[in-house]
């Protein structure tokens, strides 16, 4: 504002001495004139010394009383306005409210020092992740989360030498971008194979704070700031502290590290998610299955595993059917959907009864049995295109930083088809 000021005075007062100039030449030249009220309008528009100077290094209108009276008048006028104005504006500049309206100007000039001079760097993050060099992609996120940023002091409070001034500041809804932020977060963490394994830094969190302020609207919230002064050679000082920083962000600070800014339900969605995106190849790793089936059969059992982890990576689904928190603990009831491994062993064991009502079980020697019963057990999950479904319960918790979901053997056994049931049906002497 000041430099625009600055440059408005200095071009309406050189408009004045130019047209006084030009009106002059066209004098001498008796050519058409500059209308004298036009010269007046420029003086009342604060270029009255650009017209004082112009008549007397032109020597133009020095005898018009209108003009050596006039605009002496209008330019002292003028410059006693600018003085009671500066006077005003020095005496507001030392009150308390005027202190902070100015600190907070600077906000919407957005540079990293102005930034970081307000919100530190480090208590934007979330504190479950590791620090890093800070680079161009903070200040750029910083900029965007600012970017609606409007301010309206409430109240000044002063009691002698300390001062309290509250503030109501408009910016963009702190807690859902914090939950957004948070639960891409939580993704990555809980990503089983990431494309990149190392750690999230403090560059990779800004990169993801700004790419989401970029892609996300977010609606604008009103939340009060309090900005506590102190006097210090007759000039109020912000003293900054913790609560404040928090406070300019829409409590943002104290929402990324909220751990229970997500709920019990939605991290173990996005725990689950994981899992449901791990391709074929992936599950073979993760589950480090070799001879799943236990057949002991070196020529067939690396395609029963593969034909089994093809068929549970189709076929795996989730769906929480319940979910409920109670303080730090959660229980959910989670139905899992995987291979209907008892149609599987049904068709297996119907294989078997039929090979061992022959002969050739007689005859075959241990080899070529392995080899037969191993084939027939490939060739019943071949055939099988049915899923079944398995309800199990799961108990996790918080560990004050987020909720920490595990998987107990009954989640794996669902994950395997209740894999349990399927044996015992088909050792069940009644089928």
């Amino acid at each position: 504002m000041k430099a625009f000021l600055i440059t408005y005075i200095v071009l309406i007062n050189m408009t004045g001495l130019i047209l006084m100039g030009m009106d002059k030449l066209k004098a001498r030249r008796r050519r058409f004139r500059i209308p004298e009220r036009t010269l007046f309008i420029i003086a009342l528009l604060f270029g009255s010394i650009g017209i004082f100077v112009g008549m007397y290094i032109f020597h133009h209108k020095t005898k018009k009383p209108r003009f050596y009276i006039g605009i002496p008048a209008i330019m002292a006028a003028q410059i006693l306005l600018t003085g009671a104005i500066y006077l005003w504006n020095k005496v507001q500049m030392e009150r308390p409210a005027q202190a902070v309206q100015q600190e907070l100007d600077l906000i919407r000039k957005l540079d990293e020092d102005t930034i970081s001079s307000f919100i530190s760097y480090e208590n934007l993050m979330n504190s479950r992740l590791t620090s890093g060099e800070i680079g161009a992609d903070a200040t750029q996120a910083v900029d965007l989360f600012f970017e609606n940023f409007t301010y309206t002091i409430k109240t000044e409070e002063i009691t002698g030498e300390e001062a309290t001034v509250t503030v109501q500041i408009s910016n963009i809804d702190a807690k859902e971008l914090a939950r957004d932020l948070c639960r891409e977060i939580l993704k990555d963490s809980v990503e089983i194979y990431p494309e990149d394994s190392g750690e999230t830094t403090t560059a990779d969190y800004y990169r993801l704070l700004r790419d989401m302020l970029s892609s996300n609207t977010y609606d604008i919230v009103v939340t009060d700031a309090i900005f506590h002064l102190q006097k210090e050679n007759k000039v109020w000082v912000i003293l900054s502290d913790e609560n404040l920083e928090d406070e300019l962000v829409g409590g943002f600070i104290s929402y990324m590290n909220d751990p229970y800014i997500l709920t019990a339900k939605e991290s173990l969605e996005i725990h689950l998610d994981a899992l449901k995106s791990l391709t074929a190849e992936e599950w073979m790793d993760y589950l480090e299955i070799e001879d799943v089936f236990a057949t002991y059969n070196s020529e067939y059992y690396s395609l029963i595993d593969e034909e089994f982890i093809s068929q549970l990576a189709d076929a795996l689904d989730f769906e929480i059917l319940r979910c409920t928190e109670d303080g730090s603990t959660a229980t959910a009831d989670v139905r899992v959907t995987s291979v209907d491994m008892t149609s599987v062993l049904a068709v297996y064991k119907e294989a078997l009864l039929a090979y061992a009502g022959t002969t050739q079980s007689i005859r075959d020697n241990s080899t070529a049995f392995s080899n037969e019963t191993s084939r027939m057990l490939l060739e019943a999950l071949q055939k099988n295109t049915d899923t079944a479904s398995t309800d199990v319960t799961l108990t996790f918790s918080n560990n004050g930083t987020t909720w920490e979901v595990y998987f107990d053997s009954d989640f794996t056994n669902a994950l395997m088809g209740n894999i349990n049931a399927a044996i015992e049906t088909f050792t069940s002497s009644d089928s």
